[in-house]
């Protein structure tokens, strides 16, 4: 069985590949009625496009009520643009309606779009650091880490043991919601629940030795550098109990898959939203906006 929360996928309205080259447009758009232009929605899209705003606000505006209104915009390139708003949508995953419009005041516009600037210069800097990096090669050496390193490491191993100790509360609630929502393929606004039969893993040891003329022709063998911390903070004992609950929960949700899967005829289509359930779906929520935000703290450091 595969539980899927109610995310908030990226709304992307153009794709883009690692192959697009030049500037492109990141906007912010927001809705105006003409018969109260003081009337604020509260509500702006956030999206990237190649193509001029104004073409994509004709897009946007067939069958749209309401005058839809460029705010703000500025350039970057294909993939700092595409990686902003990926940013911003998993940064703000509580605030977002109808996977793309941002809860968001027009007095709070401004601001915003400063931060999302600042995101795209540091995506800019990373992205050119890793270009460099690719093109050095190590002496195989060793040396004594720096002042400043060893602040980055200490600061890493904090963010890495709140990242974790986070991972085991996200855990936690899909367990909890997917027992609190019981024998139900969906409950508004919270979950989708799909059941599919076992299925075979792919081996690829096992697939190169029974095909191994056609498994070589899709083998890539390369080198590459990767970067580890050492000497990670230890799991505390608030992490442990954490984690010997999540080992009970996820257990129990074992024994309600399989008992879904055995008896699908006696899943309901649609249960009740209820209190507990809409609760439980706000924390989640809460903690995977806060997931995001450690791990862009961690690339930060890294």
């Amino acid at each position: 069985m595969i539980y899927n929360e109610s995310d908030f996928d990226d709304a992307h309205d153009e794709m883009s590949s690692d192959k697009d080259v030049g500037l492109w447009n990141v906007y912010f758009l927001s809705l105006r009625n003409p018969r109260e232009p003081a009337h604020d929605f509260g509500l702006v899209k956030v999206g990237f496009t190649k193509k001029d705003v104004e073409k994509r606000i004709e897009q946007l505006q067939t069958g749209n009520p309401y005058q839809i209104v460029c705010e703000d915009r500025f350039s970057a390139p294909a993939f700092v643009a595409r990686q902003v708003e990926h940013w911003i949508h998993r940064t703000n995953a509580s605030s977002i309606e109808k996977l793309e419009w941002l809860r968001l005041r027009r007095s709070e516009i401004a601001a915003f779009v400063e931060l999302a600037k600042q995101q795209a210069e540091r995506l800019a800097d990373i992205a050119a650091a890793k270009a460099r990096w690719s093109q050095s090669e190590s002496n195989g050496k060793e040396r004594p880490p720096e002042p400043a390193e060893l602040r980055l490491h200490a600061d890493a191993q904090g963010v890495n043991a709140e990242l974790r100790h986070l991972k085991l509360q996200l855990r936690q609630i899909r367990a909890r919601l997917a027992l609190t929502a019981g024998k139900v393929y969906h409950i508004p606004g919270i979950v989708r629940i799909s059941l599919f039969p076992q299925l075979a893993v792919f081996d690829s040891e096992t697939a190169f030795k029974l095909f191994r003329p056609l498994a070589s022709q899709f083998i890539v063998e390369k080198v590459r550098g990767e970067f580890h911390w050492r000497n990670r903070a230890r799991r505390s004992m608030e992490t442990g109990r954490l984690q010997r609950e999540v080992d009970s929960l996820v257990e129990q949700r074992k024994h309600l898959d399989a008992a879904m899967l055995a008896t699908p005829s006696e899943v309901r289509d649609q249960g009740e939203r209820t209190t507990d359930l809409a609760q439980l779906h706000g924390i989640f929520l809460d903690l995977l906006q806060k997931e995001m935000r450690l791990k862009v703290d961690l690339e930060d450091i890294g």
